[in-house]
């Protein structure tokens, strides 16, 4: 039963609102740092919500940590499919795309470490 539960509230999203919250969080005050010293482009930005899929990950590993359940593969590919998903229904930059995906993948090898 913990495991349906787990499983439920990675496709629900639980990890990507985490993500979405505490990465902004984190990138927003990053962002304007960049904008107000240096000479970047605005484009340039998307690579930040590498902060959110990393931290969405870190979520979902430690949803499953605070279950008792194994982190398992399983769970990097439930999130990777949700946001490709999200990012090609609504026509999102790929840019955005590959930085949320490069977030989750770092993730997944600082959470086996941790948990």
């Amino acid at each position: 039963m913990k495991a349906f539960i787990a499983y439920a509230l990675v496709v629900v999203g639980v990890p990507f609102f985490i993500g979405l919250l505490f990465g902004s969080i984190v990138s927003i005050p990053i962002s304007w740092l960049l904008l107000r010293n240096m000479r970047i482009s605005v484009t340039s930005l998307p690579y930040l919500e590498v902060c959110n899929g990393f931290i969405a990950a870190l979520a979902g590993g430690l949803l499953f940590h605070l279950f008792g359940l194994p982190l398992g593969l399983p769970i990097l590919i439930i999130l990777a499919v949700w946001i490709t998903f999200y990012f090609v229904t609504y026509d999102q930059s790929l840019r955005a795309l590959f930085s949320w995906l490069a977030g989750m993948l770092v993730a997944r090898f600082v959470a086996i470490r941790i948990f």
